[in-house]
């Protein structure tokens, strides 16, 4: 409550005062600067010491120094002034202006070509804008956007926590695939009930209550109980391990059109594959969004990313 009364009474411009008179060094420059007489600039500053209730700056010194907590105050005036000026640039007239970094959590081998369309129009737009992007699992994405890390989440998720906030993107369609090396590779005429004793590859994931959990749904459903010759937490090794032949698996479609061995993978039955496994954005509800974390959920959120597979209506 002591910090909200403080938050409610406090003027900004007494912090914009305090700014005008570090980057000047002198109470007599910083009133030249803001075109006001030195009394004014020092009874400003004088209110903001009296609202925080310690001494910020150093007199009698050429430049004026601060104490520690006139750097911290600096800190915390230049954070909001620089959301300030970037509420214009939020209009989108002038996106340039924005500027900053933005940390993204994403999951390993998430493919669409709609998102790439996203990420050329998002650098476009905000060319002033970094991303620092991390590759994690997706239950590692959650947890960690969870403990109000400072993050934005992209990633697959099952059972989304009250404390997230959650957009879907879009969903990627798994196929059953065999490899080269596979006797399924050249077979003919094939049917659901050629895989019912073929032994898989499982990815991690695909335990019951994991975000894959409805391709092992898929499986005990239409009786297909082969042993699972190997397990991997890597989209990478499983498509090794199904072109090798060590067993048939469960794969998304838009990635095995991205990877050099797609003539080397056959698709199996079904036609209409296996599940559809969306991919969320994710954020903690109680962690506020800087400007630019809120600009790229919005855009992403507004762009058509959702890619209609034709594959569903044959």
């Amino acid at each position: 409550m002591i910090e909200q009364k403080l938050a409610d009474s406090l003027n900004w411009t007494l912090l914009h005062v305090l700014i005008v008179i570090y980057e000047e060094g002198s109470v007599s420059a910083a009133a030249n600067r803001l075109n006001i007489t030195q009394s004014a600039v020092s009874q400003s500053l004088k209110k903001l010491e009296e609202k925080i209730e310690s001494q910020l700056v150093i007199r009698n010194t050429k430049p004026l120094k601060l104490t520690p907590i006139g750097h911290y105050c600096l800190q915390v005036a230049q954070t909001i002034f620089t959301e300030i000026t970037s509420i214009e640039a939020m209009k989108g007239s002038n996106s340039h202006l924005l500027e900053g970094e933005i940390k993204l959590l994403v999951a390993s081998r998430i493919h669409n070509p709609k998102y790439n369309d996203f990420l050329v129009y998002f650098k476009k737009k905000y060319p002033n804008i970094t991303l620092d992007l991390i590759v994690k699992s997706s239950k590692e994405i959650l947890n960690d956007i969870k403990q109000k890390n400072p993050a934005i989440g992209i990633c697959l998720g099952r059972h989304t926590p009250e404390i997230l906030n959650q957009k879907l993107l879009f969903e990627q369609r798994f196929y059953l695939y065999c490899g080269y090396h596979h006797p399924l590779f050249s077979a003919s005429n094939l049917s659901l009930n050629d895989l019912l004793q073929e032994d898989f590859i499982a990815l991690v994931s695909e335990e019951i209550g994991d975000v894959l959990s409805p391709i092992t749904l898929f499986k005990e459903a239409n009786g297909l109980t082969g042993r699972v010759s190997a397990y991997t937490n890597n989209l990478d090794e499983a498509v090794r391990l199904i072109y090798t032949g060590y067993g048939i698996g469960a794969l998304p479609d838009q990635f095995i059109a991205a990877t050099y061995l797609e003539s080397k993978l056959r698709r199996l039955p079904p036609k209409e594959g296996v599940a559809d496994i969306p991919v969320h954005i994710f954020w903690h509800k109680h962690r506020m969004l800087s400007l630019i974390e809120a600009k790229f959920i919005e855009e992403i959120v507004e762009f058509d990313i959702a890619v209609n597979d034709p594959s569903k209506n044959e």
